[in-house]
Formats: structure tokens, sequence, C-alpha cells
């Protein structure tokens, strides 16, 4: 019964603004290390799958950055965005055409893991409870803080013994105040949902037709197609823009909060979802002034705690500069506070919005 990975890589970044453009996607930036971060994705699962099973789901318009980072992928293409419910199906029923007993892993592009290993160890135990069971298995992280940024999953009873642990779901709470995550991560009942979670491609496709008819509906239209060697670009086309706005959702809210076959595997590893530039606080060492710098050449005076970030060849200079975000390129420069860096999408729909096409 084979494995295979599937890298949901389909968002543009645009808290990574000026860097990421709408060409050239957050998930291919070198913002954690030398490589992209999809080049760092897929060499944290080769040991545990295969190369020749893995796929990048993504839009069409960021095909092209993508596969020169990762020329020998496999690739399953949205024609429109949708959200993540029909990009998941769509993947399922390509999968399920090729191998009708395939067992997959859904991960982001974005996530960074300090200890590799033990993140693998933790996948390796929900393959092998979903080889084994049909749940769909998650994978929650224990919290390190009460973060508010995070959706929670309750823990219910524990369906393992030994090893890591793995629990039925009690609920999920989507992104708490602080208040209240502070008593989430005081309990110990809570995890973070990390978005990430493993199944057989089949059970995951009953809990669509279950909970999201519709959606499962034009993907069996498109499941046709391919069984009939018709146009499935065309017809995968027709029913992606055909979905009403409440099939168009995330698979969280469409199928994993509603379903009865959800259990979650705690997660005790390091992990960060690397979201906006302040994710650099996290994973680049800093230096003696407590700056986080990657890319730049760059002096300070009297200036700490700001992240730096260059792919221009200008020389940036800082004096008595604290807590800021500067982000430089050839064409456009961002400076922003720390505490501001989740709302530079909004600067983005700023351009957007006074035509300024061509910083986008």
């Amino acid at each position: 019964m084979a494995v295979y990975a599937v890298i949901m890589a389909g968002g543009s970044g645009t808290r990574f603004w000026p860097v990421s453009r709408q060409s050239i996607p957050k998930q291919c930036l070198h913002i954690t290390s030398q490589k992209s971060m999809i080049q760092e994705t897929v060499d944290r699962l080769i040991p545990i799958i295969e190369k020749d099973k893995f796929y990048v789901a993504t839009g069409n318009h960021l095909y092209e950055s993508i596969r020169q980072d990762l020329p020998d992928i496999g690739f399953i293409l949205e024609p429109v965005a949708r959200n993540t419910a029909p990009c998941i199906g769509l993947s399922m029923i390509h999968l399920l055409h090729k191998d009708p007993d395939a067992i997959v892993l859904l991960e982001t592009a974005d996530h960074y893991y300090q200890d590799e290993e033990l993140y693998r160890q933790h996948l390796l135990e929900a393959i092998n409870h979903a080889t084994t069971h049909n749940n769909i298995c998650l994978i929650g992280i224990k919290p390190a803080y009460p973060a508010t940024g995070y959706g929670y999953i309750q823990q219910g009873s524990p369906v393992n013994e030994c090893g890591v642990q793995i629990f039925e779901v009690q609920r999920f709470v989507e992104k708490p105040g602080l208040d209240v995550a502070e008593q989430y991560v005081e309990s110990g009942e809570y995890l973070w949902n990390s978005g990430m979670f493993i199944a057989r491609a089949r059970v995951i496709l009953d809990e669509i037709a279950l909970y999201m008819p519709h959606l499962y509906a034009g993907l069996m239209r498109i499941q046709s197609a391919l069984k009939e060697a018709g146009d499935v670009n065309i017809v995968t086309r027709e029913v992606f823009e055909s979905l009403p706005a409440e099939e168009a959702i995330s698979i969280d809210f469409g199928v994993m909060e509603r379903s009865k076959n959800v259990v979650v595997v705690e997660g005790i590893f390091p992990w960060d979802d690397v979201g906006s530039w302040t994710s650099m606080d996290k994973i680049i060492p800093m230096d003696d002034n407590e700056n986080v710098v990657n890319g730049a050449k760059y002096a300070v005076i009297e200036s700490s705690r700001n992240i730096i970030y260059s792919t221009s060849k200008r020389l940036i200079t800082l004096l008595g500069v604290h807590d800021m975000v500067i982000v430089d390129t050839d064409d456009a420069l961002l400076i922003c506070p720390k505490e501001r860096g989740e709302d530079v999408k909004k600067m983005v729909d700023k351009l957007k919005h006074e035509g300024m096409q061509g910083y986008l």
C-alpha cells in the first residue's frame, strides 16, 4: 500500500511582500535556509516517502515558478483558487485514479521543524494508524505558548496505549482570544491545529461526499473525465468555476470540524508556521544586537531586535532603529514595526487598489 505526499502550495503569501509576488509565491522564497521552503518540505519527507509519490497541489499561475524548484515532482493544478476543500478533493480524485489504495499525507510548504527526525516519527505513527483504520489523522501540535493566531483541537479519549499518542477529537476552536488561549494551554487538553493530516484517499473522498455533496458531485464529473480520457482540464475548470460560495471553503470548515471519523496525533516536536516576516525571529539565529538578518549586507549602530531581509545589492544601514522589519528588493522597500508584520497584506491590497500592479 503506497503512501503519497501532497504538498498544498496554492497561496501567494502576501504577508511576505515585497519579496513574494503573484508569480513568485511564498513557498519559493529562501526564508528559512538557502533552499526554498517547498524544496525543504520535500527534503524532509524523502526519508519516508518515495520521490515518485510526491505531488504539489497549486494553481496554474504558480506552476512555472514551483516547477523551477521541483522539476521532478508531479503536479495537480487548480484552474482557479477555491480554498483547500476543492483543492484536496481534486487531489484525491487524481490519486485514486492512479492508485485505488492510496494513503495520502497532506502537508503545506510553509512549516518549519527544528527536529526533523521526531517530526517524521510522528508522521510514521499516523501513517500506520491510517493504514489499519478508516480514520483521518490530524497532526496537532502541543502548544508552546498561548497563541491566538492558530486554531485549537480539544483532545478526547486516547485511541492507543503506547508510542506517539493519538486521541479522539472533542471539538475544534478557531483562533481564540488571549485569555481563552491561556486557559487552553494551562488545561493541557488542547493542541494547535497544524493543518496537516494523513488518511486513505478514499476515506477523505467519502467524507467530502457526506458533508460537501455539491463539491463531491463535481469531483465525480472530473473522475468520469479521467476514466473516459476526456478533456479533464475543461471539466475541472467548469466544476471549480461553478462551485457555490458555501463549498469553496477550507477542508477544516467543510469536513474536519463536522466529521465523526477524525483523530488527532499529539505532536510533541518543535513546529512553526512561517506566516509572516516576524517568523524569522524564531528560525534564524540573532546577531550580537539581536537582529535577524537574511541575505543583506548591513551595518548597524545602536539598533537591535530588527528583522532585515534583502535580495538587492544595496548596503542597509540602521542608526538607532529598534523592533522593525526592513525588506529590500530591486524595485520595492518595506519598512514597518514588527508588531505590524501581519498587516503587510494590507499594503498589497492598497497597491492593488491604486493600480500599481507592477509591484505585485
